[in-house]
């Protein structure tokens, strides 16, 4: 019998949260009703009411028995005012203190339980959230830090819910790290599975205003974390239904596993592919130096950012004269939503024909600067009637070297290809250089044309001499990307003894005859510590990609802005001589280079002066005037088009 109590008390105290509490109650109920047993023993009796501590003020009866009693268990020195009673009564009086004392000490020792789980919970976060509208990062990683300081930028900060199945102490920890970035947001993390409907719904993930799906762990990249990705968007959509309307963004690694990724989401929400993404932002910078700041300046949401708006417009008005009307931003495509499948998709057109004819309740795709109004201006100067062609040749490469492993290398190869039209050359170089072309031809060989060779070349830093025999002088562009494979050593580092050797390289070569290089970092520090020639671009692709997520997740829509920016043969973010479009030397309103790049089919956005030093300016007022050099360059939105 005893036995069965003791399992039943077991089973009850650790399934039940209250159970501790309702049976300490019942204990001290018990213990008083024994104790009020001293009522049929004197405790009322002439003897007894000499003692300080018993007295009949409610003529001794129930209540007068009831409070003798609880009062010996709640104060256990009450035992002493019972001094002159009966022995009987003082054996009742120590039972009652006695077990007073082991009660006391079982309620506080619940209480500091109960007060030290909470305190766990909180420390693990494995408590459940009652937040509305919040943002819910499902997944924890390397960017992760990067893209709540994107979200510090918004106006509209929400609570931030982070659900991992990361150590939450290294999350905590890494928070802390940034706080003082981070400090304008309050963040929620929680630990647990990302992949498990019961976890979803602790994050209140029904309410959530937008969704962030990451690859949920912080070691080298590969396929596990994928597939934890695909099955928590099918969750979504199992949990989320059909007609829900938050943001949802997901990251998938590896390009391969896209398709079904697409597949697990239903085609409803962006996914990215951060290899793929990565692989065409390294190429655009090898085409166009100085992408990468463009691209910064456009998406990072300092300076500019790419709205949807409506503007008061009549109807018959012209793509190219609004463009050209148009002040605090710049006009670069128009947008739409419309039903497929019974799924409402927003569609996008950039760069339309100067001629597109717009109606009043067209959707405007439009670069605005932070902070400047937009507004549609008369006082412009008439468009020119001339033809304006411009000949400026696109960039070739021919032949190109890489250096150092990475996961997105199939996708640097078939990017390069796809922006070739006749024979082009890659060299690998890096560690087993030759089984990682090898595994890259043999499970993709369908996605590369003929024109490709790829050739591959054993090098170690380990042996630094080696980078001699790579000959880079003989290339038309260097990428030097981030390796990760070995986690003992900080990709960054890799990189930054590369392009030193590479300067010293260019250095005795003269500055002259060494080809663009383009190196891929990490970490934001690490790349301003390697400005110097002959480094012409860097992307930092956790920014990069942070700034890519972060835009998803607020604008959906941007998915296919990105997709048309960077892909092969779609419109490009192109430089171009200035000297293609007016007489150089001389004083030129910007709204005259304007006139002149839509008379060519192209969007102006811009210009980079002083091309070493990166000077980019997006947007600049029509009516600025500026004298150009030969090495200056309009910025451009631009059909691909290859010599």
């Amino acid at each position: 019998m005893f036995q069965r109590f003791k399992y039943l008390v077991f089973h009850f105290s650790t399934t039940s949260r209250i159970f501790a509490y309702i049976f300490l109650i019942s204990l001290v109920l018990m213990v008083v009703t024994v104790g009020m047993g001293a009522f049929y023993f004197g405790l009322f009796s002439s003897e007894s009411l000499r003692a300080e501590g018993i007295d009949d003020l409610f003529g001794g009866g129930f209540v007068d028995t009831f409070w003798w009693s609880m009062k010996h268990v709640f104060d256990p020195g009450a035992i002493s005012e019972n001094y002159g009673a009966p022995p009987s009564v003082i054996i009742f009086a120590i039972f009652n203190s006695l077990s007073g004392l082991i009660i006391t000490g079982a309620l506080i020792g619940f209480i500091v339980n109960s007060i030290q789980s909470a305190m766990e919970e909180a420390r693990n976060g494995s408590f459940e959230i009652k937040e509305i509208n919040h943002l819910l990062i499902l997944g924890w990683n390397k960017k992760s830090t990067a893209i709540l300081k994107q979200f510090v930028k918004y106006s509209d900060r929400p609570r931030v819910v982070i659900l991992t199945s990361v150590d939450i102490r290294y999350v905590r920890r890494e928070l802390k790290r940034e706080a003082s970035s981070l400090k304008k947001l309050r963040i929620l993390p929680m630990h647990g599975s990302i992949a498990l409907a019961s976890e979803l719904e602790r994050a209140a993930v029904k309410k959530a205003a937008y969704i962030l799906l990451l690859t949920d762990g912080v070691e080298q990249k590969n396929s596990v974390n994928d597939i934890t990705t695909i099955k928590t968007l099918m969750l979504l959509n199992t949990v989320k239904k059909q007609s829900y309307t938050t943001n949802v963004v997901a990251e998938i690694e590896k390009v391969e596993n896209l398709p079904i990724a697409n597949v697990a989401s239903k085609l409803n929400h962006p996914i990215v592919s951060t290899a793929d993404f990565i692989g065409k932002t390294l190429v655009q910078c090898a085409r166009y130096p100085g992408y990468a700041t463009v691209y910064e300046q456009l998406f990072s949401e300092d300076r500019h950012t790419i709205e949807i708006l409506q503007l008061p417009i009549t109807d018959g008005m012209l793509f190219g004269e609004l463009g050209r009307r148009l002040e605090g931003g710049t006009l670069i495509g128009v947008s739409w939503e419309e039903n497929k499948a019974g799924v409402l998709r927003r569609a996008a057109v950039l760069n339309p024909d100067a001629d597109y004819d717009l109606m009043q309740d067209d959707e405007l795709i439009v670069i605005r600067s932070i902070g400047k109004k937009i507004e549609i201006i008369d006082n412009v100067p008439d468009i020119s009637e001339k033809e304006t062609k411009v000949y400026a040749s696109r960039p070739k490469i021919k032949r190109a070297l890489i250096i150092s492993k990475s996961s997105n290398l199939r996708s640097i190869i078939r990017e390069l290809d796809q922006h070739s039209n006749e024979r082009i050359e890659i060299v690998l170089a890096c560690k087993d250089a030759k089984e990682v072309i090898d595994t890259i031809l043999e499970n993709n060989q369908e996605l590369f044309s003929e024109r490709l060779k790829l050739e591959s070349i054993e090098f170690n830093l380990e042996g630094i001499w080696s980078i001699e025999l790579l000959q880079p002088d003989a290339f038309d562009v260097i990428f030097v990307v981030a390796d990760e494979s070995d986690n003992h050593v900080e990709a960054d580092n890799g990189t930054t003894l590369i392009l030193l050797l590479l300067r010293e390289m260019k250095r005795r070569a003269g500055q002259d005859s060494f080809p663009p290089v383009v190196a891929e970092f990490l970490d934001q520090n690490s790349q301003e510590l390697s400005q110097e020639p002959p480094l012409t671009d860097a992307v930092v692709s956790t920014n990069f990609l942070s700034m890519l997520l972060a835009q998803l997740v607020k604008a959906p829509f941007m998915e296919r802005i990105y997709k048309e920016l960077l892909s092969a043969g779609g419109i490009e973010v192109g430089f171009r001589p200035v000297g293609c479009y007016t007489e150089l030397g001389k004083s030129v309103a910007f709204v005259e280079l304007v006139d002149a790049a839509l008379a060519a089919n192209e969007i102006a956005i811009g210009f980079q002066k002083n091309i070493e030093a990166r000077e980019i300016e997006i947007n600049p007022p029509k009516g600025n005037r500026y004298i150009f050099s030969a090495d200056d360059k309009l910025i451009v939105l631009a059909q691909q088009i290859y010599d």
